[in-house]
């Protein structure tokens, strides 16, 4: 049972994560938050599409364990969760160019792609070291 709420949980912090990621590509932003300046040498908007994008491995990792029952399947699995992203960020981009207050922009799709690929290799190493540490038992 505590699996089980526990997997709930965390379906819905994705969802909700979901959610207020459509909010943020969406919302018309232009009178409230500037992100033209840059932050480390690297343009703000930028970074942000990165760290938008980052949890998206991470929280679904987290929601489907089902997923991580041998290593092929857990490979699998992490290159559609990546595939699924990107696909969101590109058709993200896409309508935002439909919007009229929002530009389509090749680097912020460039970037939510670097997010998804940090944080699916960041996973994967993870999975790795707890496959190896289990097997070490």
């Amino acid at each position: 049972m505590r699996n089980r709420t526990r997997y709930i949980i965390s379906r819905t912090i994705l969802i909700l994560y979901s959610a207020g990621l459509c909010l943020c590509c969406f919302w018309n932003f232009r009178s409230s938050i500037d992100v033209s300046h840059s932050l480390l040498g690297l343009p703000a908007d930028k970074v942000t599409h990165f760290l938008l994008f980052l949890p998206l491995p991470v929280i679904s990792y987290a929601a489907f364990p089902q997923f991580r029952s041998t290593p092929e399947r857990f490979l699998k699995f992490m290159a559609a969760t990546f595939m699924v992203g990107a696909a969101a960020g590109g058709g993200i981009e896409i309508t935002q160019g439909l919007t009229g207050y929002r530009s389509c922009d090749k680097m912020d799709f460039v970037a939510d792609c670097c997010g998804l690929a940090v944080s699916a290799l960041t996973i994967a190493n993870y999975e790795i070291f707890i496959r190896r540490r289990r097997t070490a038992r």
